[in-house]
């Protein structure tokens, strides 16, 4: 399974189109929050039917929630927020803490801008990045991707645009 992990579009979903030409086929999309109303959208410029997104602090819409815990293949479990209500500017450790206490493998989250993928206490911590207003040092667009093998393995990478 091929799950693709963006951020922070604000508005802009003008690079989902070089990630499906680079990724082939999706078979789910979560977005972390910043969407700023183009939920459906993401859907009909995706094709994919699997799409799942949360509230960031600019969506003011109410359409998504403030959090999801997404069910996973293999029996993983992926804590999904934006971040900007634990703390992520300065730590992940709030956004750790959670993940762990609802018993996930993976928590998500956006809010920095700037892509970041690390394993603490056997969970995996993943922020895709922007793909619209890119902050990290050489401002490139990025998103994750969560592959899930035939023995229910778990590979997390950042990809750029």
């Amino acid at each position: 399974m091929k799950i693709v992990v963006i951020s922070d579009t604000h508005g802009n979903l003008s690079r989902l189109a070089d990630i499906l030409n680079k990724e082939g086929d999706v078979d789910m999309i979560l977005h972390c929050g910043d969407i700023c109303g183009d939920e459906e959208l993401l859907k009909r410029k995706t094709g994919v039917t699997a799409v799942l997104t949360v509230a960031g602090n600019m969506d003011f819409n109410g359409y998504s929630p403030a959090y999801r815990l997404v069910d996973l293949p293999g029996k993983h479990l992926a804590f999904m927020t934006h971040g900007h209500r634990y703390g992520v500017n300065y730590s992940t450790e709030m956004l750790e803490d959670e993940a762990e206490s609802v018993a996930a493998d993976i928590a998500l989250y956006g809010h920095t801008h700037i892509p970041e993928i690390h394993k603490k206490n056997g969970i995996w911590v993943m922020n895709p990045g922007s793909l619209a207003y890119p902050r990290q040092r050489d401002h490139r667009a990025s998103y994750g991707v969560i592959m899930i093998d035939e023995n229910n393995a778990l590979e997390l990478k950042i990809m750029y645009i």
